[in-house]
């Protein structure tokens, strides 16, 4: 819930004035990323994958580690795979 409406405000739906092909230029401010709590055993069971490029380069830490380690991150990453590319 909390990456839907920061990506919500981040592209600009919010205001009167939203078009689809323009950066409304808002900001969002995500305090105490580290506190977010996730359902069912998904700390353990759902993974974030990273690929260096090379072969055999596919890297995978579940959501658990990367809270303990880079709180941000995690919170990050939700709301970029929610805006358009």
């Amino acid at each position: 819930r909390l990456a839907v409406e920061a990506a919500k405000l981040l592209r600009g739906k919010h205001k009167p004035t939203f078009t689809p092909n323009v950066d409304g230029g808002d900001f969002v401010i995500v305090i105490n990323a580290e506190k977010i709590a996730l359902s069912g055993d998904k700390l353990t069971k759902k993974f974030a994958y990273r690929h260096s490029g090379y072969p055999g380069g596919l890297r995978k830490r579940s959501i658990g580690e990367l809270l303990i380690k880079h709180p941000t991150r995690v919170v990050e990453n939700a709301i970029v795979g929610m805006l358009p590319h």
